[in-house]
């Protein structure tokens, strides 16, 4: 086991150094996400709501620009509290690996949010399955463009481990869904994907092998237990992201109304005791909230969203799991008692009254539809593949996973113009740009 930091810093294909930079090799991490075209494109990457509904609410992009953000806000209340060991703050992670992984976790998320997700990994049955997460390895390691085709932006060991929320393999999971009876052609596993089998196994060698053996890990329902310190960092930001700036995108378009908040928080069974919140210093109450939530006033609306921001930020917490040796690994962050109940009452409700809503479900199933169509139609001739986008893929590869990240790195316009110029009649001409 190498428990030391430089081990964390090596990238799987050498560079030599640049002469007079500065920089380290997490802000050297940093620079090519935020300059890669897969970043850029998650500004047409649905988060919860469609692209094209307007220009208020959160896109991929956004929202992983505001994970970044909350990240930045976790290392500085964790650094900040002394009852956090000297000897576990060493290993946290600096500032622009955190910006890092947070910039980087929904790179591999195709078009059409989690709809499109589940058509790609129906669409791979047989040959590999797809999940968004999984994806981002690929897109880090082998599709992004950086310094010569197939390494991807060739980052840092220390960057990997920071984005592998699921470590364990698609075809682990599927075992284990077959034993419980569920199908993972049907809802994608949570893993990486087994053709990133050699970028994981190279991520975790300076891990022992008890601890490598231990980490793939399934809970009861086929979902991987453990993750990295820098993982689960990076997981608690996208979990305020998503649970409090949606929540605020679909109050503000009028997607959810006080009447249906109140019902919904009055009949959860696992929603923390407001009052108690209240008596710990929190801040919180219930009607005080809902009031500045669905006030007519913008302002009320967002000091509500910085209070909820804040309340989860600062109560984020640092605890031992003795069953690792290695320190990124033996130690994790997590919410603090009723604060993590808090987060899964915010993300579930906004599951089941957005995300689950019939307007949404509409979309969901134009997203399939689309990416169904283009995946059967480009497989059966790769050839409609344009010549600049085919650049991007690799011939190595079989030609039915090259069409899945064809397809995956697609923006939601980008798909849906495609789509028209292939099955609408009267659309499209030879001179169109693609």
């Amino acid at each position: 086991m190498k428990d030391d930091l430089a081990a964390l810093t090596e990238r799987r294909h050498p560079e030599p150094p640049r002469s007079a930079d500065v920089r380290d090799a997490y802000d050297h991490d940093k620079g090519r996400v935020i300059h890669s075209a897969a970043f850029r494109r998650l500004q047409g990457k649905t988060q919860v709501m469609a692209t094209g509904e307007g220009d208020f609410h959160r896109t991929r992009l956004t929202h992983s620009i505001e994970c970044g953000q909350i990240g930045e806000g976790l290392l500085l209340k964790i650094r900040a509290d002394p009852s956090v060991p000297e000897t576990v703050k060493a290993w946290l992670p600096s500032a622009s690996l955190m910006t890092a992984s947070c910039h980087a976790h929904d790179l591999g998320h195709p078009p059409y949010g989690h709809s499109g997700e589940e058509t790609l990994n129906a669409c791979m049955a047989g040959s590999g399955g797809f999940e968004g997460n999984g994806q981002t390895l690929r897109v880090l390691n082998r599709l992004e463009k950086y310094r010569r085709p197939g390494i991807g932006l060739n980052p840092t060991r220390r960057l990997n481990l920071a984005v592998l929320k699921y470590p364990a393999s698609y075809s682990a999971c599927s075992a284990a869904f077959a034993t419980l009876g569920k199908d993972a052609d049907d809802r994608p596993p949570k893993c990486y994907l087994d053709s990133e089998q050699d970028i994981v196994d190279w991520a975790l060698a300076p891990f022992s092998n008890a601890d490598r053996d231990t980490l793939p890990a399934l809970d009861t329902t086929g979902r991987p237990i453990y993750r990295t310190m820098d993982c689960a960092l990076m997981e608690c930001a996208d979990d305020i992201a998503y649970g409090v700036h949606d929540l605020e995108d679909a109050i503000a378009r009028g997607l959810i109304r006080r009447d249906t908040f109140e019902a919904y928080a009055a009949a959860a069974t696992d929603l923390p005791d407001f009052e108690g919140l209240k008596t710990e210093g929190l801040g919180l109450d219930r009607d005080a909230l809902a009031d500045a939530l669905f006030s007519r006033s913008s302002y009320d609306r967002k000091q509500a969203i910085s209070a909820l921001v804040n309340v989860l930020v600062t109560h984020v917490t640092v605890f031992e799991r003795p069953e690792f040796e290695h320190p990124l690994l033996r130690h994790t962050v997590d919410f603090a008692g009723p604060v993590k109940d808090l987060v899964r009452f915010l993300k579930t409700f906004v599951y089941q009254t957005v995300i689950n809503s019939a307007s949404v479900r509409q979309l969901r199933r134009k997203g399939h539809l689309v990416v169904n169509s283009l995946f059967d139609e480009l497989v059966l001739d790769p050839t409609m593949i344009p010549e600049g986008a085919r650049d991007d893929l690799l011939d190595s590869d079989p030609i039915r996973r090259q069409v899945c990240d064809y397809i995956a790195g697609m923006t939601d316009t980008y798909a849906e113009r495609l789509y028209r110029r292939m099955f609408e009649p009267g659309f499209g001409t030879t001179t169109d740009e693609l």
